[in-house]
């Protein structure tokens, strides 16, 4: 069984990137020797001027994540990752994340 990553030794764009995806809550599993994890979620909201938003930022920039805009009285920002984020953040933790496309 595999057991669960500290995710607070690694930066916070980390942290908040493995949160979105539920990999916080519950852990991956490992078949042939490799660490696999399905996500359960992949979104993470927050206003515009939280700290959590600069990395959200940065992770767009880098093509990692997008963002969709509020709607009609809400503040909040709903961020995701992108295929591309999602294998960012499996090869930086050393995990295979699997989506239904895979």
């Amino acid at each position: 069984m595999a057991r669960h990553i500290n995710l607070t030794q690694y930066p916070k764009v980390i942290q908040l990137a493995a949160h979105a995806i539920g990999l916080d809550h519950k852990r991956p599993y490992i078949r042939y020797g490799k660490r696999y994890f399905r996500p359960w979620r992949n979104y993470f909201t927050t206003p515009a001027d939280s700290q959590d938003w600069k990395e959200w930022e940065w992770l767009c920039e880098k093509g990692y994540a997008e963002v969709d805009p509020p709607g009609k009285n809400i503040s909040l920002f709903r961020f995701r990752l992108t295929p591309a984020g999602l294998n960012w953040l499996g090869t930086f933790l050393g995990i295979i994340i699997q989506t239904k496309e895979t």
